[in-house]
């Protein structure tokens, strides 16, 4: 996902960028999905903006930050003041500043910003494209691809970015039918740091006079 190394011989990566647009862009998706996929462990901190027009007819932003960190199937997401445990089939949230822990069976969206989920858009989506490619802040080249996501009412089309020399995603933007764009950027990307499942999974213990609010059975 983020340039977290820069690249030595800019030669050798502009020659990779190259060779990237020539070829197909569902061909490199599917290997930033396997790379991403064998990764043990991975911790990311991200910037994300949603705009959308006002009711003045000018754009607003709403701006913020989160992390995430994986590690295999479970993950943590902290985002807005909020701790988002997930596991397998449920989400566990927890609002330290309302004293509340919601669990909830998790949905199609609820692991939206785990790399894993980033990646495989691409399984539902069609029509690919290249859709340009720049250079980032320190040498780094990024190349992007276009795709239309299958029958999906709400979106119109997703770019992803991929850092070429990685193979990881750098961003994420989503074109909503309703004029929202949703775009997530990398800031830092972690792998293979020796994160342990215990630490992303959910201890109901830590919380003991949080009240406890989940579905029959969970």
């Amino acid at each position: 996902m983020k340039k977290t190394f820069f690249s030595i011989v800019i030669l050798i990566t502009s020659t990779v960028a190259g060779l990237a647009q020539a070829g197909n862009p569902l061909t490199l998706l599917k290997e930033v999905q396997t790379k991403t996929m064998d990764y043990k462990d991975q911790n990311i901190q991200f910037a994300m903006v949603i705009e959308a027009m006002g009711r003045d007819g000018k754009s607003v932003q709403r701006k913020t930050s989160g992390q995430v960190r994986v590690v295999g199937s479970k993950a943590l997401l902290s985002l807005n003041g909020q701790k988002i445990y997930v596991d397998g089939t449920r989400m566990t949230i927890v609002s330290e500043a309302d004293e509340e822990i919601v669990v909830q069976k998790l949905e199609g969206d609820a692991s939206s910003y785990t790399p894993e989920s980033l990646v495989k858009k691409y399984e539902t989506g069609s029509n690919f494209q290249w859709a340009g490619e720049e250079t980032v802040a320190g040498g780094t080249k990024v190349v992007y691809v276009r795709m239309k996501p299958k029958d999906n009412e709400d979106v119109r089309d997703i770019v992803i970015g991929i850092n070429v020399r990685t193979k990881r995603i750098h961003s994420y933007q989503e074109f909503g039918l309703n004029d929202v764009t949703t775009t997530l950027r990398i800031l830092q990307y972690e792998v293979n740091q020796g994160i342990t499942s215990q630490s992303v999974t959910f201890n109901r213990a830590q919380y003991p006079d949080f009240d406890y609010i989940a579905p029959k059975g969970m």
